[in-house]
């Protein structure tokens, strides 16, 4: 018992982390018409803030870590905001209903479903462009009408690339074999979608793509030998 117990007492005996106070003015939102609701001011939301700065589209953005928001503030003055996108009155308060999308780029990818099925009820019209962990979580935004990306799925296609040339591919070669698998991926993904309630149809459609993806491969390269 006795390790256990060490662990238990080790448990009670930690100290709480106090949460960081918020500044009075994050919380007081400012919002001018945005165009762009931002929602996780993350690696990924930054960059589409960035984005939208220099091309003039003016937006908000909304985040629950106040080190994320006086980092932001800081660096790039951005226009971000304490505050939970859960709650209506949040809502209004940036203007959401003026909005024409929102971008959910939060960590946690059930927060971002649930932002979703929020703001489409009491905004029919805003379209949403959603970060997506998994193909599960893909699947679960698009039976919402949003538009999923996935979060680590053209940088481990770019990683790939890479590591072709690195073994003897030509550049022109080892793009076209990432193109293709991306048009392969995105197709099968489309098809899972019927069937992702189905396991057993779901691993059925996995290792067809397998043998599928392997002949195109070949047959590219049957193709580039005949040139």
């Amino acid at each position: 018992m006795t390790p256990p117990l060490i662990i238990v007492i080790a448990k009670l005996l930690k100290p709480k982390v106090q949460a960081k106070p918020v500044p009075p003015e994050y919380e007081e939102i400012d919002s001018d018409a945005p165009r762009v609701v931002i929602i996780g001011m993350g690696r990924m939301g930054q960059i589409v803030a960035r984005i939208l700065r220099a091309q003039r589209v003016p937006f908000v953005a909304l985040d629950l870590s106040v080190d994320t928001i006086e980092l932001s503030r800081s660096i790039d003055s951005m226009p971000v905001f304490y505050g939970d996108p859960l709650r209506p009155e949040i809502l209004r308060a940036v203007d959401a209903d003026k909005a024409e999308y929102f971008v959910l780029a939060a960590d946690d990818p059930e927060t971002n479903i649930k932002i979703t099925e929020l703001v489409s009820r009491l905004y029919p019209h805003i379209k949403f462009i959603a970060r997506a962990r998994s193909r599960f979580h893909v699947h679960r935004l698009l039976e919402l009408g949003a538009t999923p990306i996935r979060e680590t799925f053209y940088s481990s296609l770019e990683m790939s690339r890479m590591t072709l040339m690195g073994l003897g591919l030509s550049e022109e070669r080892a793009q076209a074999r990432i193109s293709r698998f991306q048009q392969h991926d995105e197709q099968l993904l489309t098809a899972q979608h019927q069937v992702f309630n189905d396991r057993e149809a779901l691993m059925q459609s996995a290792r067809e793509a397998h043998d599928e993806l392997q002949a195109l491969f070949d047959a590219d390269v049957i193709e580039e030998r005949g040139l």
